[in-house]
């Protein structure tokens, strides 16, 4: 490899591993600042860690509550408000659905379920994809399992045509959905050994 493709793809693999980290160290400054802020005015005058220990503490208790069904209404009754909003219903859905991919693995695993390798957008071209569902339908003629598969769009993992399938006609890889997303947003200069995935054992 190359110094310059070297030096390329460490920079890249850095940007994408820092992204999450910085994103929330940027929402937890911005929320720190506020409450720091208005403790202050509302006080009159300024502790030392107080600013700090309330952010932690308002962050902690939107997770307790996001996780029980009272709070799970209130956040999606927010959400509803939120999506009234001329702008902001453009931008939010985007943002929430960024955020739970980068912090949530269950989000990840439910969104795309596994990568593979299918012939597209002509035979003897392949394009990476992610399987996001798959069917048992009789709609082409004859009985067969359709996969339902996310063609994404470099550098965004989430946008794409989507495309339905012959489970046949698809090549399984073992490459985790993580490494597929560094690939994508990179553009390729972040990539894995593309391996076909072992077939499952039977039982």
């Amino acid at each position: 490899m190359r110094l310059g493709q070297a030096l390329r793809r460490y920079f890249v693999t850095g940007l994408a591993t820092l992204f999450p980290v910085v994103v929330t160290t940027f929402l937890l400054v911005q929320i720190f600042k506020f409450v720091d802020g208005f403790l202050g005015k509302a006080l009159g005058f300024q502790i030392p860690g107080l600013g700090l220990l309330v952010t932690i503490l308002v962050v902690f208790l939107v997770g307790v509550l996001s996780i029980h069904f009272f709070g799970r209404v209130l956040f999606r009754t927010l959400e509803l408000l939120l999506m009234r909003l001329p702008i902001v219903r453009k931008v939010f859905p985007a943002v929430k659905q960024l955020a739970q991919f980068l912090f949530s693995e269950e989000a990840r695993q439910a969104a795309f379920r596994r990568v593979v390798l299918v012939q597209y957008p002509r035979a003897g071209a392949y394009s990476l994809a992610f399987v996001t569902n798959e069917t048992k339908t009789s709609a082409t003629g004859s009985p067969q399992t359709l996969l339902t598969l996310l063609i994404p769009n470099p550098p965004s993992p989430f946008t794409g045509p989507i495309i339905f399938v012959p489970q046949q006609d698809v090549v399984p890889l073992d490459l985790s959905v993580e490494d597929a997303v560094k690939l994508i947003v990179s553009g390729g200069v972040v990539t894995s050994p593309l391996q076909a995935a072992k077939p499952s054992n039977p039982r």
